[in-house]
């Protein structure tokens, strides 16, 4: 690892390595380090623990048409699904019929427009504001908007919806799409087991503690998530700014976990891949997607609160809360056929510590504050600074992107 450079890029996720790439099209002599034993960040496949892929972070490629990971999946051969989003719905006891479940839909629907109308009228209130507590889908609406958010809508701002660039294409990476950000990234160099302890960017270069020693650099491009740099996991010298500081009190994580469960045979026979939405009351915020890629699986999606509290138990914990909601959703005969299980842990991981940035209600610009840099010398990227992208990959890898232009402008 050099010890000078024009720029040092912390974190080696999907902000990280898009930085690297346009940094060195760009001509910067740059160090890449991730305190993690790999590269992707929130992008990761399990590639042992089931017969096919396993995505224990993001899995879709949302927006596809715009999405730049679409293109990396064509070029390196990596599978995707363009089908249509299907959900059944669970009352406890037996499914809900068609009709039942187009009125969801159309409720679903109206209210992410009254949503995205406060967010565009500029008013930042919480989300829930807009759901019609008459609605007999509003107990169903605010699972499902955890599910997305993962944070209640009590608590999430309506700027958030409103700026979210959607194209209605959510298409699963079937053969994993934290390995296509791995595969991506593959040609750089990455320091890895490197975590930075310490930025110093009041003196004539910005130093840089890591755990292999110090960098000393023209700027710093810091791409952690925002639960990490709450955590000051990683100490600023001198201490970050007052609206800094602000910026990232007005964010918070979410969460999202996943129990992958596989099981012995299709038992989901004559019907296609589709998510299990669970409507009866007192039901946690998950669900289960069934059949993905058409393998014989469930996987357990939880988030919001449920999923912080549930998996900072542990995955013996999250197990078996996975298999009591499988039961009852397709009766106890089920579990018989479960063969490998698999639980996510984002929540207790010191380098990510959640799921996703949330922009809570009255944060107005957090996000942009956030991406501003300071004194041209420390930048930010990473999902929780993207504007209409935030939450996913692609939301990552263009603030990346987006903060070498700066980077490249300010070093010149």
């Amino acid at each position: 690892m050099q010890s000078t450079c024009d720029l040092v890029i912390v974190g080696a996720g999907a902000a990280g390595l898009a930085a690297a790439k346009a940094a060195r099209a760009a001509g910067l002599n740059i160090e890449v380090v991730e305190a993690s034993h790999r590269i992707g960040g929130r992008g990761h496949s399990d590639m042992t623990t089931f017969p096919a892929p396993f995505d224990l972070g993001c899995q879709w490629l949302h927006a596809a048409s715009i999405n730049p990971y679409t293109k990396a999946a064509d070029r390196l051969g990596f599978r995707y699904r363009k089908d249509p989003f299907v959900y059944r719905l669970h009352d406890g006891k037996w499914w809900l019929n068609e009709s039942l479940v187009g009125e969801f839909g159309t409720s679903l629907a109206a209210t992410y427009d009254r949503i995205a109308a406060l967010g565009e009228a500029g008013k930042d209130v919480p989300a829930a504001e807009a759901i019609d507590p008459a609605d007999p889908w509003a107990q169903l609406f605010r699972r499902a908007y955890t599910g997305y958010m993962a944070w209640p809508p009590e608590e999430v701002s309506t700027y958030d919806t409103s700026r979210f660039r959607f194209t209605d294409e959510d298409w699963p990476v079937e053969d994993g799409y934290g390995a296509l950000i791995a595969a991506d990234g593959a040609d750089l160099e990455v320091n890895l087991d490197c975590p930075v302890k310490s930025i110093d960017w009041g003196g004539g270069e910005v130093m840089v503690g890591t755990a292999k020693g110090m960098i000393f650099c023209r700027a710093v491009l810091v791409t952690v998530s925002v639960a990490v740099l709450q955590a000051e996991r990683i100490k600023f010298f001198p201490l970050l700014p007052d609206w800094k500081l602000d910026a990232l009190g007005r964010l918070r994580m979410g969460h999202a976990e996943k129990v992958g469960l596989w099981l012995k045979r299709d038992v989901f026979a004559g019907i296609g891949p589709h998510f299990t939405m669970l409507n009866w009351d007192g039901a946690p915020t998950a669900g289960f997607v069934c059949k993905p890629y058409d393998r014989p699986m469930a996987t357990l999606f939880a988030s919001g609160p449920f999923a912080r509290d549930l998996f900072a138990q542990g995955a013996d914990a999250a197990i078996a809360e996975a298999k009591a909601l499988l039961a009852k959703v397709f009766g106890a005969d089920i579990l018989k056929e479960v063969t490998t299980t698999l639980a996510t842990n984002w929540v207790t991981d010191p380098l990510i510590l959640g799921a996703y940035s949330v922009l809570i209600p009255g944060g107005g610009e957090a996000r942009a504050e956030l991406a501003r840099p300071i004194e041209n010398r420390v930048f930010f990227a990473g999902e929780a600074t993207s504007p209409d992208g935030f939450a996913t990959a692609h939301g990552a890898y263009n603030s990346g992107v987006s903060a070498i232009e700066l980077i490249r402008k300010a070093l010149i």
